[in-house]
């Protein structure tokens, strides 16, 4: 007679075999964990929020974070100046323009948000949103880390996507027309932005996009360059 394959002459070599596999991939899948808890922990957002991230979002929000940083390190002044010197107190002379922009920051910055009847953002060429403030889920009901990373086009009716590429100087995505809405929630939220914009506004023809970034303020409805 033949002789048997070994997977037939020793089950249990073939069980432990198996056994194996199972301990290498979830191995595997620990150490990638590990590491998207890791980059998650990186980013600008308190602990409370990083910690509910899944992997997907932690992607989508570091790859707008280093695209944020990179434009800001490009400003006149740059809005990185604080790499430029030593850390807030930190002994050592800093530039009058190294305090003013600290002291911004910690004091004016943050009211200016506050005190916005609106919402503030900014998008990249692709009409992505690299910065959109905290104070969106007041209007939008949207928190900031989930718009992050994802196009304005996502919470936009399709049949409004040339009028608001135009109006924004952006191009308009491809399936504008007959496209579904990927969210209901998106569709509702984002009438008040499309809707009520003044027909006396100027175009993309008289306000051309910045080569890098469009910044917007949506105040009462409207939408404006800034």
């Amino acid at each position: 007679t033949e002789p048997r394959s070994p997977s037939f002459q020793s089950p249990h070599l073939q069980a432990l075999r198996k056994e194996k596999s199972r301990n290498a991939a979830r191995s595997r899948r620990g150490k990638e964990n590990f590491e998207f808890y890791e980059l998650a922990k990186m980013l600008p957002l308190p602990g409370a929020i990083t910690s509910q991230l899944d992997k997907a979002s932690i992607v989508r929000l570091t790859i707008s974070y280093l695209k944020m940083r990179d434009f800001t390190s490009h400003g006149d002044p740059p809005w990185t100046l604080r790499a430029e010197g030593p850390s807030p107190g930190a002994p050592g002379r800093r530039s009058v323009r190294l305090l003013l922009t600290e002291l911004f920051e910690q004091h004016l910055g943050g009211h200016i948000l506050q005190s916005l009847d609106g919402f503030v953002f900014a998008l990249n060429q692709e009409g992505k949103f690299l910065y959109i403030s905290e104070t969106v889920s007041i209007y939008l009901g949207l928190s900031q880390v989930e718009l992050t990373g994802s196009s304005v086009f996502d919470y936009i009716h399709p049949g409004d996507h040339p009028e608001v590429a135009e109006q924004l100087g952006l191009k308009a995505p491809s399936d504008a027309i007959g496209s579904p809405l990927r969210s209901q929630k998106s569709s509702s939220s984002s009438s008040s932005l499309t809707e009520s914009s003044e027909p006396g506004k100027a175009s993309s023809s008289s306000l051309p996009p910045s080569p890098s970034l469009v910044w917007l303020l949506a105040r009462g409805g409207r939408i404006r360059k800034e």
